[in-house]
């Protein structure tokens, strides 16, 4: 299922009247303990004037349509007009991902008995009641009871890995079936040659930890076999790396799958920047990232298993401002 277009982003002063419209609605705030009630145009401003950097507002064709808090807390809200449209599964997911990301290891959230919506969300985004507590609610002017619930990194990473389809294309985490085809992929000479750490004479043993080393590494498959694979690469800024087999190669395999991926990870993980290396001669890959938007920083010798000795390549660099 093709998930709903959402982004998220900071909340905006223009933002103000389409929130207070959203929490005019007592079937909204009844279940938010925080909240004031009636709830005007003035609150809004005043919450989007101090909101901090875990409050992220939910858009949908720039309109504002909920509110996700991801920190400490999680909690989530959505315009009455938008509820039962998976808005809030995805705009958890794209919060969640931002937030274990970032290093932490667990969030707690509270859900009021009889909240059913809620309740349904958070057992989906993978949370696990750990028992009752008693919190003070601000609308109703009382003291209600709410099950407290926890969901940790590994369990959200499991339940919520990246999977996607494109129209020719399953984009899913690598398995253990996936080595044979992956390490024939980069054994070959014409694409080692075009990666750093693989040789042609590598055995699957010798692949598959190199294979494994990427923070998220996916496998792109047609017709049930993996035909190349998209990585992700840790560290002060996240990297793209990626490669296809060459028999599929002149049509428009590799845009497809790297667009694809590319615009869950900024979706998911708002990066400031992202980099990504290519040697000079892999016209093809040079394509790819300039139609995504990366711009050409500078050239630098790398080093690669796959040739005879170093060979020229460039960095490029994505930020958000730059147009493809």
């Amino acid at each position: 299922m093709t998930p709903p277009p959402v982004r998220l982003t900071r909340p905006w002063p223009e933002d103000a009247e389409d929130m207070a419209a959203a929490l005019a609605d007592w079937q909204v705030v009844r279940w938010l303990t925080t909240l004031p009630w009636p709830y005007g145009t003035q609150d809004a401003r005043d919450f989007i004037a101090v909101a901090g950097l875990e409050e992220h507002a939910i858009r949908q064709g720039g309109r504002l349509v909920g509110m996700v808090e991801a920190g400490r807390q999680f909690g989530i809200w959505i315009a009455p007009d938008r509820q039962g449209q998976g808005i809030g599964r995805r705009a958890g997911v794209l919060a969640l991902s931002r937030l274990f990301r970032s290093g932490a290891r667990t969030v707690q959230a509270h859900c009021l008995l009889g909240n059913h919506r809620s309740a349904r969300l958070l057992d989906w985004l993978g949370f696990v009641p750990q028992g009752r507590v008693v919190l003070t609610s601000r609308p109703l002017g009382s003291e209600v009871e709410a099950d407290r619930l926890v969901l940790d990194r590994a369990t959200f990473h499991r339940r919520h890995a990246i999977a996607l389809d494109t129209p020719r294309l399953r984009i899913e985490p690598m398995a253990p079936s996936d080595l044979p085809a992956l390490h024939a992929i980069v054994t070959r000479p014409d694409v080692a040659r075009m990666l750093q750490r693989y040789r042609p004479d590598m055995t699957p043993e010798e692949v598959a930890p190199l294979l494994s080393q990427a923070a998220m590494r996916l496998a792109v498959r047609r017709d049930g076999r993996a035909i190349g694979s998209v990585a992700l690469l840790e560290g002060p800024v996240p990297r793209i790396s990626y490669f296809l087999d060459p028999d599929h190669a002149g049509q428009g395999f590799g845009q497809e799958m790297v667009a694809a991926v590319f615009a869950e990870l900024v979706a998911r993980l708002d990066p400031p920047q992202m980099l990504a290396d290519v040697f000079l001669d892999n016209a093809p890959s040079r394509k790819i990232l300039k139609n995504l938007g990366f711009r050409r920083l500078e050239d630098a010798d790398l080093p690669t298993l796959g040739r005879d000795g170093p060979a020229r390549a460039a960095q490029y660099r994505w930020t958000p401002g730059l147009l493809g």
